[in-house]
């Protein structure tokens, strides 16, 4: 049976709702997602439901790299407020990120980048970012400490390039995440992204 569009973001809300129910941060991650498509493109619903069902068939796919991919998509849709021509990048972005082998590869890069098998070209700069940021809130960080949130920043920045750049301009992007898809060494597919970090980074309209 064929479902309808009004049965299909139904369904994807109860699978978000069921998904939001098993953590906290990731939870709030979802809810703030959800209820941004949902104010500007509810067609997106079930394309973000599929997308959230599709993470969380990996175990092992890092719960903050899922925080971190719904945050964008977040920050996207918000734009659909002020530029309606974003819904259909929006739909077709989460539906090309929506590829299991393309999360997949991306969750090993961000571990490799994480343990520090990929060195940050621009670490000294992340460190003493974090150091700065800890400092200010008075928290007492070891280096071991300021190190890994050091890579998590410039994690988030290169795969930000991608995820982002999916959401705002998927014609553009779309290649990319193929590049990635496609890659056996993912060790010079981040060097490569890092390198090309200002170019790629997508622009804001």
């Amino acid at each position: 049976m064929v479902e309808t569009l009004d049965e299909k973001i139904e369904e994807a809300k109860r699978k978000i709702i069921t998904t939001e129910s098993k953590y906290r941060d990731y939870a709030i991650a979802i809810r703030h997602a959800y209820e941004q498509i949902n104010d500007v493109d509810q067609e997106s619903i079930p394309l973000l439901g599929d997308l959230i069902e599709t993470m969380e068939k990996f175990s092992t796919f890092d719960i903050e790299l899922k925080e971190f991919i719904l945050s964008n998509i977040d920050k996207v849709a918000s734009y659909v407020e002020l530029y309606p021509y974003f819904k259909e990048n929006l739909r077709r972005g989460i539906k090309i990120l929506t590829n299991e082998k393309g999360l997949l590869k991306m969750n090993e890069l961000y571990s490799l980048i994480l343990d520090g098998k990929i060195s940050l070209q621009n670490f000294d700069k992340y460190l003493e970012e974090v150091h700065d940021w800890a400092y200010t809130n008075n928290l007492k960080w070891d280096q071991e400490t300021e190190i890994k949130y050091a890579r998590r920043k410039g994690a988030y920045d290169y795969l930000g390039v991608i995820i982002e750049g999916l959401l705002i301009d998927p014609t553009k992007y779309e290649p990319l995440y193929k590049q990635l898809i496609e890659t056996d060494d993912l060790g010079e597919f981040g060097k490569y992204l890092q390198k090309e970090y200002e170019n790629l980074r997508p622009k804001k309209t």
